[in-house]
């Protein structure tokens, strides 16, 4: 293990024993938030046929632009949208066609029924465009095997409404990851604490984390401080992904975590960082699941996973990437106690006249970013650029 590993270290060793292999095939209404396994493309051109943008007329140019207006032509057919069975323009006619409709054979352009005066079963056209005026051709939108999402990257709902229109249906995708989490510490309870005890809230935060991660949890409930019943908690896991554990990562006597996982036999790659919160923390691997062991405080929960647990989740699902870090202007004053040790601050960023702006989070607040107190600094002072991590980078 040796020394402390830096933040970045101790993600790329997590990341490196990560393999993204899990797949499978859903259905593409189930595919929201999915990453695909595969590049996903157009399976036909879209649209697939030369589609009237406007209602009006279908004519060749040529009947048309051969004297100067008006032009007289009678109406033979009409093609709403959704026919199939489309007629062919005969020379010197033109055919009634309704915004989405197929132009048929031998018609160039549409003209628009405010550019005619209609009377009986002719036309009367005053006004007339180029070829090729309101229509979508094929694969105006789409061109057939046209890329639409890289592989790894997340479905969005507009992806949904292009994969649809180019006829997909099914979509190979990397599996949710399982990720497994235990909350140790004899003072937790569920419900109705008495004097002494807490209620545990770390459980439902590692709930939503892993879930907007796109992972699937399975909650181990709490433990108390013995390596006994933390170990026998642990041994209800079925081959998860990922186990977290929360608390007992202290010097204290019932920090346990280090001690039960060895006697499990989890190899442990390190069990200390560079950073606060996160000094006292571990992670190991064991077969193919990744252990992490993080302090029990939730704002270091939350931190500790953006930071480490988040990108490994990600990447199972073949989403390469770190947090994104940037800079933004400080709003207010930050101190810390000593220096000597990257810390990280939750917080909250947002736009204001332009400029990306952060701010210390407040304690009923959701933080969105985290900002990085360098070693070397015990204070950051209101109106300086300071490096951020953004929480949204997937």
């Amino acid at each position: 293990m040796g020394k402390a590993l830096s933040l970045e270290k101790a993600r790329e060793l997590i990341l490196s024993h990560v393999s993204p292999e899990k797949q499978e095939t859903i259905n593409l209404f189930d595919a929201l938030g999915r990453r695909p396994a595969v590049d996903l493309t157009a399976t036909i051109p879209v649209p697939h046929f030369a589609q009237s943008t406007m209602d009006g007329f279908a004519v060749c140019s040529e009947d048309i632009q051969s004297g100067p207006p008006p032009w007289h032509l009678p109406v033979t057919h009409e093609i709403p949208a959704g026919r199939t069975h489309i007629p062919r323009l005969s020379p010197h006619t033109a055919i009634r066609i309704m915004t989405g409709g197929t132009v048929p054979i031998g018609a160039d352009q549409i003209i628009p029924q405010e550019w005619c005066q209609e009377s009986d079963d002719s036309i009367t056209i005053f006004k007339c465009a180029k070829p090729g005026k309101h229509i979508r051709g094929v694969g105006t939108d789409l061109k057939k095997g046209q890329l639409i999402l890289r592989k790894g990257e997340k479905i969005q709902p507009f992806h949904l409404h292009l994969l649809t229109t180019s006829a997909t249906e099914t979509v190979h995708v990397y599996a949710k990851p399982t990720i497994a989490f235990l909350c140790t510490g004899s003072e937790l309870v569920n419900t109705t604490p008495l004097p002494g005890q807490v209620i545990s809230g770390n459980r439902p935060l590692l709930t939503g984390l892993v879930w907007q991660a796109g992972g699937t949890t399975y909650d181990l409930g709490s433990a108390k401080d013995t390596t006994k019943h933390i170990q026998n908690r642990l041994n209800t896991a079925d081959s998860p992904d990922i186990i977290i554990t929360t608390g007992g990562m202290g010097p204290g006597k019932f920090d346990l975590m280090a001690e039960v996982l060895a006697d499990m036999g989890v190899t442990i790659l390190y069990n200390s960082l560079q950073v606060r919160p996160g000094q006292s923390t571990l992670f190991g691997i064991q077969g193919e699941t990744l252990f992490f062991s993080l302090p029990g405080p939730p704002p270091a929960v939350q931190t500790l996973f953006n930071e480490l647990i988040r990108p490994a989740i990600l990447a199972f699902q073949g989403k390469k990437g770190v947090p994104l870090q940037t800079k933004a202007i400080l709003q207010e004053d930050i101190s810390i106690r000593k220096k000597g040790t990257l810390n990280l601050k939750s917080a909250i960023s947002h736009i204001e006249s332009g400029q990306l702006t952060v701010r210390p989070v407040g304690l009923t607040e959701a933080a969105n970013s985290t900002i990085l107190v360098p070693a070397h600094r015990k204070q950051l002072r209101s109106g300086e650029k300071v490096h951020i991590h953004l929480h949204d980078y997937s």
